[in-house]
């Protein structure tokens, strides 16, 4: 080190790389300070302390500020996604688009691919079971449950190839966007996610509290093996695989942890696109809160053009996250069509197309003086453009669209209702 310092030439490359590291990264003034620690050893001891308590101090501060990014903010769901053997990506902890990184050889990578490979193995086993042994609605279910968590895995881990490319996108776009002036405004999308993450987690997770509670009352009442009431829980845990499959401890506890995964695994696909949804809306909102503070002062073409190639780059940018997640857009709008109406109203509530639309509120408080050919345009584009997420081009989530479908299902279920009610008369008489 000393050698270093005692070249200018060199002493200049080192201080150069300091910088750069200094720029390149959050938080890297410990790194900085244990450097300075060991070109100085003549420093008392508590030098070095003294710096981690302040880097600790500043780390916890740093968990209260937000710059208002989606990458900051979709972070916790990408981990909770990696838990349960979803969206094998790098990085995810940093605050850069460009540290996010996706590599077959990586434990990530292994983990996702061992339980694509166990879901799967598991869908097979159940369609065995109802082709061979039994075909009921509890059955049917049941595949239906495994088949699309399989097609879940796979359709995550395809995402998790093009990830850090849309990522990128993304950021560009943000950076382009009017700048969040207000603290409150930064953490709103960070916030809302949470949210939404919390709730949605908890809910599965007392979901499968209570499936847990309904497999142990009824291993109790109708043991396999009395004398052993874990294993008669694991083994009615996973009934169909081993009518197929000797029963062992060991079988039984790797039957349990892919039905924890599979069955949150199946709740985190609502919640990712949930906050997809929420974080596309929110760009398009803070631009169309941005012109709507400006909208009756005067205003000139270059702002409306400037305004324009926004919205045009928030209307490619989701162009871009629906080609990578439509796919998943699709088997989160099946299951719950097949599963739940009323889920579907809470999971799928998307206003991407709501706030597309709303310039055209906008521009009507426009003063007639300040009206110009380059508004004109950005009008009819509003006016032409359907901006949503859509599930493999099949279909586009609107308002109308969500309603629509809900409605048709609530009348569905209604009539299945009164067709129960007939048949349980006669059975009655």
């Amino acid at each position: 080190m000393a050698r270093t310092m005692g070249d200018p030439a060199k002493r200049y490359k080192f201080v150069a790389r300091i910088k750069f590291w200094r720029r390149s990264r959050v938080g890297s003034d410990i790194t900085l300070g244990v450097l300075k620690y060991k070109m100085t050893s003549k420093q008392p001891q508590h030098f070095q302390f003294a710096k981690i308590k302040a880097f600790m101090r500043r780390a916890l501060k740093d968990n209260y500020n937000y710059s208002g990014t989606f990458q900051e903010a979709i972070k916790p769901v990408l981990i909770i996604a990696q838990i349960f053997a979803l969206m094998p990506v790098r990085g995810i902890g940093s605050k850069f688009a460009e540290d996010l990184t996706f590599a077959w050889s990586s434990f990530r990578t292994y983990y996702a691919l061992a339980m694509m490979i166990s879901f799967g193995i598991t869908a097979g086993y159940i369609v065995a079971f109802l082709t061979n042994v039994s075909f009921d609605f509890d059955s049917v279910e049941t595949m239906m449950f495994y088949g699309s968590i399989f097609l879940i895995s796979i359709s995550f881990l395809q995402l998790a190839r093009r990830w850090p490319a849309i990522a990128q996108e993304w950021q560009a776009v943000e950076a382009k966007l009017p700048p969040l002036r207000l603290a409150k405004e930064r953490r709103s999308l960070a916030h809302h996610i949470k949210m939404i993450t919390l709730v949605a987690t908890t809910c599965s997770l007392v979901e499968h509290l209570l499936s847990m509670t309904s497999t142990v009352t009824f291993a109790v009442a109708c043991p396999h093996w009395p004398a052993h009431p874990i294993d008669n829980f694991l083994y009615f845990n996973f009934a169909t695989v081993f009518h197929f499959v000797e029963y062992t401890t060991f079988l039984g506890l790797l039957g349990k942890v892919i039905n924890v995964l599979s069955t949150f695994a199946w709740n985190f696909n609502d919640i990712f696109v949930m906050a997809v949804s929420v974080a596309l809306a929110s760009r398009f909102r803070q631009l169309n809160d941005y012109m709507q503070r400006e909208a009756r002062t005067a205003t000139t073409v270059e702002y409306w053009m400037h305004c324009r190639i926004n919205f045009r780059n928030l209307c490619k940018l989701c162009q871009v996250v629906d080609d990578g997640i439509s796919a998943i857009t699709l088997l989160c709008f099946s299951n719950n069509l097949y599963f739940i109406c009323g889920k579907i109203l809470k999971s799928m509530h998307s206003s991407i197309n709501d706030e597309s639309k709303r310039p055209l509120r906008i521009f009507r408080l426009v003063p007639r003086e300040y009206w110009c050919d380059e508004l004109k345009r950005f009008s009819e584009e509003v006016h032409m453009d359907t901006v949503a997420l859509t599930g493999m081009k099949f279909f586009r989530l609107t308002r109308g669209v969500v309603i629509s479908v809900a409605g048709t299902i609530v009348t569905y279920e209604l009539i299945l209702l009164q067709f129960n009610k007939e048949e349980t008369t006669a059975f009655t008489c």
